[in-house]
């Protein structure tokens, strides 16, 4: 039979080593899913930019697309200043177009928007033909 004193004298718990194994092992993933949360709200943030310049390029190019050929005169234009996800004055994004001449009542349309993140230009460029009037 066991005596009651060497129950009291077994060392059961753990030790400080162990302890500091468990909280290096904690603090690495830790880290880990911190930077993990910090890569998906930076591409998260990516993709809102992305797909804000995408609608700025389609809704540019269905306005022009929607127009008469004979109003798409041949040439390169842009906004007159910076504008924002809403097509207004006062944001990141540069939009440009370009009509070249396909013929007899036909236009090319490109239109591009550019914008810088992290240091680097960034853009989107979308085209099509057309014959005015929503064709």
């Amino acid at each position: 039979m066991p005596c009651p004193a060497a129950h009291l004298k077994s060392n059961n718990g753990f030790s400080i080593i162990e302890l500091m194994i468990a909280m290096a092992i904690f603090a690495i993933g830790m880290l880990a899913v911190i930077s993990m949360q910090i890569g998906t709200a930076r591409n998260n943030t990516s993709g809102n930019i992305y797909t804000q310049a995408n609608m700025l390029a389609m809704s540019q190019l269905e306005i022009l697309k929607n127009n008469d050929v004979i109003m798409l005169l041949p040439g390169t234009y842009t906004d007159a200043s910076k504008i924002d996800e809403n097509g207004h004055p006062g944001g990141i994004y540069t939009r440009s177009w370009t009509i070249s001449d396909l013929g007899v009542g036909a236009r090319a349309i490109t239109v591009t928007v550019q914008w810088n993140r992290m240091g680097r230009e960034r853009r989107v460029e979308v085209s099509s033909n057309t014959k005015g009037n929503g064709v």
